[in-house]
């Protein structure tokens, strides 16, 4: 090892040891690195300043610091476009805007953030789907990406992603620690089973027995706080496995309409559980029937369950039928009812997410006809004349502001999903090829050397199946937060309510039918 780059190295050692113990100094010293060099060594050093200047920064509140340290990473950035440091160029942008303010200005700071949090979120993606990329720094990209998800309410994705993060790395302490406050939130809400409360508890245990990795990815002070967190929480219960293999494939894919992002019981009569509150009459004369919003609440849930049993039909290998002749095309495409069942389900999947637009639209009384209501364009007004951004619907900015944070989470995902940029895009984009065009699938080869067309897109159908599953995640978190936001809603209603009020209480569609006893 030459000698410049050992001096580099106890250099970097120094400055992060510093950082934990007297982050300013670390700051001050970071400012005097001299990187104005014509050598290699020069964006080593850059690299170095820039780390210390938003660590040291975020620790001691310094926002000049922050700032000096996100441009160093963004001229590294233009030229080393590399995994690690896109992973560093995000963390200085969130180190910029800060945490959200958990007051009336939680919103303010959502919009103001706006940019740069998605900025961050599109570098965070693309480490984490990077399998070429150093794992370390993969799991670290899904713990922050995951993290920027709750601090909007998108809390199903957020689990996802802590949970992506673990698969990865199944020390991440990080990870896990933030996933088991995110279910132990829901739990104490009410709503949620003791499924919640038994995967918080494992996930806590993780956190607590990796201590040295949560030094590694968050420092000194976050692993402190994360194991004072784990230690107030008692050992889970041990637990069984499934036996039933379609449970357990929607457990390890995390595919139940419930309340959280949960654990299966599998003594539980009903897996896909999820259901609205009582909600307050607005109608007289409705004698009482249950409102709209339940109908149609009930078709999102159905519409989901039938893509997802597409998919484990699909999966599982069950026996379709044989009955159609395919000429082959040579190119180790595949035909049939399997292959349809499979791009079936991914477009009935996002499709729901418009239905989910119409839902909010009516519910929250947003005002657009049915008929020209879309989930990428629900949520924002037309561009300002000066700054060119979408504001807020000003009655979805309303409804926000009294209190349903979790609607800012539909906000956010459907500027992931329709934004030319966004990291959901293509997911639209290839829902949109199987609605209009053809979604040729194949198990063997490369698509590319199929003959080639502008009304096919040639897809490898293992990647595919990914891609379905991911659909049926985001329409998965989707539909909770829908749900959470009408919870929201109702309770704020209610404390708004003088006097006495009841709610509308729906009962059970199968004991109406006589298909069960429970409610």
């Amino acid at each position: 090892m030459s000698s410049m780059l050992n001096r580099f190295y106890e250099r970097s050692a120094l400055l992060n040891t510093l950082l934990n113990s007297n982050p300013a100094e670390a700051v001050k010293q970071a400012r005097q690195i001299n990187f104005d060099l014509d050598t290699g060594e020069r964006f080593n050093l850059m690299g170095l300043r820039a780390a210390i200047l938003v660590d040291g920064g975020a620790l001691t509140g310094q926002q000049d610091a922050i700032e000096e340290g996100l441009m160093l990473f963004r001229d590294l950035h233009s030229s080393f476009p590399t995994a690690e440091v896109t992973y560093n160029l995000a963390n200085g942008l969130i180190a910029a805007t800060g945490f959200p303010p958990r007051n009336e200005n939680w919103l303010s700071h959502q919009e103001l953030s706006r940019e740069r949090r998605a900025e961050a979120r599109r570098c965070f993606w693309k480490v984490a789907q990077d399998v070429n990329a150093d794992s370390a720094l993969r799991t670290q990209a899904w713990t922050n990406l995951a993290n920027q998800f709750s601090n909007s309410y998108r809390l199903g994705e957020a689990q996802d992603g802590w949970l992506a993060a673990l698969k990865i790395d199944p020390e991440n302490g990080v990870a896990a620690s933030s996933a088991a406050r995110n279910l132990l939130w829901l739990y104490e809400r009410g709503g949620c089973s003791e499924s919640t409360r038994i995967e918080a508890l494992m996930l806590a245990r993780i956190a607590d027995r990796y201590r040295d990795r949560v030094i590694q990815y968050a420092g000194v002070q976050a692993a402190a706080q994360i194991t004072a967190f784990a230690c107030e929480l008692e050992d889970p219960p041990p637990r069984d496995p499934h036996k039933n293999s379609f449970i357990d494939w929607l457990e390890r894919e995390r595919l139940t309409l419930a309340p959280a992002v949960e654990l299966i019981n599998p003594a539980m009569d009903k897996l896909d559980w999820l259901m609205l509150p009582g909600i307050l009459e607005r109608e007289s004369g409705a004698a009482g029937i249950p409102p709209p919003v339940f109908a149609m609440f009930n078709m999102l849930k159905s519409d989901f369950i039938l893509a997802r049993d597409l998919l484990w039909r699909v999966i599982d290998e069950n026996d379709w039928p044989a009955t159609g002749r395919f000429g082959d095309t040579l190119d180790y495409a595949t035909y049939g009812p399997d292959a349809s069942a499979l791009i079936l389900a991914h477009r009935t999947a996002l499709d729901l997410l418009d239905k989910i637009a119409v839902t909010a639209n009516h519910y929250f009384e947003l005002g657009l006809p049915p008929d020209k209501v879309y989930f990428g364009k629900l949520w924002r007004g037309i561009p300002d004349k000066v700054t060119g951004t979408r504001p807020l619907n000003a009655k979805v900015e309303q409804t926000i502001r009294g209190g349903v944070n979790a609607l800012y989470g539909l906000v956010e995902l459907a500027e992931d999903y329709d934004s030319i940029a966004g990291i959901l895009r293509t997911q639209k984009d290839l829902r949109n090829a199987g609605t209009h065009r053809f979604v040729v699938l194949h198990d063997l080869g490369d698509p590319a050397q199929s003959r080639q067309a502008p009304e096919i897109e040639h897809h490898q159908r293992e990647p595919f199946t990914q891609e379905v599953l991911r659909a049926l995640r985001v329409t998965r978190s989707a539909i909770q937060m829908l749900a959470l936001s009408i919870s929201q809603h109702e309770q704020g209603l209610a404390q708004r309510t003088a006097g006495l009020v009841g709610s509308l209480l729906v009962p059970d569609h199968d004991l109406i039918r006589g298909h069960g006893e429970d409610t």
